[in-house]
């Protein structure tokens, strides 16, 4: 079997350079790896260009420019044959042992099973920190740790059939933000698996880079951040998909609904950020979905 990367960058020729060296160094090579760049100044975009030309076996392509789900709906289009793809953003260094444990755990599925299944990992840091468990999404939207049946994968660790994305996409009304979550709601709809590998594993550097300017950390409103603001928008949206049209259930809805709007008010209050209400509602596409 073949696994490809698809690595979205944004403004960060820094981690691009040692994202890629990582990859590259697996004991087991990538059978292609995308660069997707985001990037709008061209001068960053030459700088990833570069960089990008260091590392043979590597193509760069432009992003479109709308957030991370849509550069990653950008990446897979531009792979012409694979069989699984992982998903590396530029802080993220995969484990040497990574693909080829990947494909070892492929291997011992039958051809169905391989189709349909997701492989998760472990996400952990410098630190010490991990994300050593998979996840399921509770009721109101938040990810859980589970031990068994897990429903979401650790975004930063995981392997998805190719061929899945010949039927579903990145959501891209989800600018930034659990779009692994409806994605994997989406894979389960389908019939799809979701088995927790532990061999699986990436180093999340973004602590090491925490005095780097982010847009994503700018206050928006009072203690609110554009980042926590895309965060509760997009547990919005992915609460009225699942209970509205994935899987549909009035009586979950409405208590959703009921649960969120109140629960959101006393957090945007303790926030000094009851203003943000309208950016929420525009950003989840709210008055979209009905």
């Amino acid at each position: 079997m073949r696994l490809s990367t698809c690595i979205t960058v944004r403004n960060a020729p820094e981690r691009l350079d040692t994202c890629l060296k990582a990859i590259w160094q697996s004991t087991v090579k990538p059978y292609a790896a995308i660069v997707s760049d985001d990037s709008s100044d061209p001068k960053m975009q030459k700088k990833h260009r570069q960089i990008v030309e260091k590392y043979p076996g590597t193509r760069y392509v432009l992003g479109p420019q709308r957030g991370v789900n849509a550069n990653r709906n950008c990446a897979v289009k531009a792979i012409d044959d694979t069989d699984l793809i992982a998903f590396v953003d530029d802080d993220i260094w995969l484990d040497t042992d990574f693909i080829a444990n990947a494909l070892k755990k492929y291997s011992q599925l039958s051809s169905e099973q391989q189709q349909k299944t997701f492989l998760t990992g472990v996400s952990y840091t410098e630190s010490g920190r991990e994300k050593s468990l998979p996840t399921k999404l509770s009721f109101r939207g938040y990810y859980h740790q589970t031990t068994r049946n897990p429903e979401c994968v650790h975004i930063h660790a995981a392997v998805f059939p190719h061929s899945f994305f010949n039927k579903v996409q990145w959501e891209e009304e989800i600018f930034f933000g659990q779009g692994d979550a409806i994605l994997c709601l989406r894979a389960l709809k389908l019939g799809y698996q979701i088995i927790f590998c532990k061999e699986l594993r990436a180093l999340d550097t973004r602590p090491r880079f925490e005095g780097e300017k982010n847009t994503l950390d700018d206050l928006q409103f009072g203690k609110l951040t554009d980042y926590d603001i895309h965060q509760i928008a997009a547990r919005l949206y992915i609460g009225v998909k699942r209970y509205k049209d994935l899987f549909p259930n009035p009586l979950k809805l409405l208590a959703f609904l009921s649960i969120y709007f109140p629960h959101t008010t006393q957090y945007l209050v303790r926030k000094n950020a009851l203003k943000a209400w309208p950016d929420i509602i525009q950003r989840s596409r709210f008055l979209e979905l009905w």
